[in-house]
């Protein structure tokens, strides 16, 4: 085999193999399952203070407010340090675990 040929193969090689790596990475992306998505919202709402009874709806709901496809809505109780407790409600990318929306809840 000519220089060329296996040069040509290998490229072949090296483009599949960082085509498997992209979808498989895209598709574990995708699939955030909702206590994965709730985990990363308590992770972002700790900043705010202490986060306790955090839930989220296992059901992921479609969305024409926000540019996404797929939400998760869920609430917390979050206790600053100056010892104010309030309930939160939000939105969460279903597929990113970003907030995409808080509120403060009526209890």
């Amino acid at each position: 085999m000519s220089k060329n040929h296996n040069n040509l193969i290998a490229a072949g090689i090296g483009f599949a193999l960082a085509g498997g790596l992209s979808w498989l990475l895209a598709k574990k992306i995708k699939n955030n399952n909702a206590d994965q998505v709730l985990d990363q919202v308590k992770q972002s709402l700790s900043a705010q203070g202490t986060v306790s009874h955090a839930w989220i709806n296992g059901q992921r709901t479609g969305s024409d407010d926000y540019d996404v496809k797929a939400v998760y809505m869920g609430g917390a109780w979050i206790t600053s340090d100056a010892g104010e407790t309030k309930k939160i409600d939000f939105i969460a990318n279903a597929d990113t675990s970003e907030i995409l929306f808080v509120k403060n809840a009526k209890d």
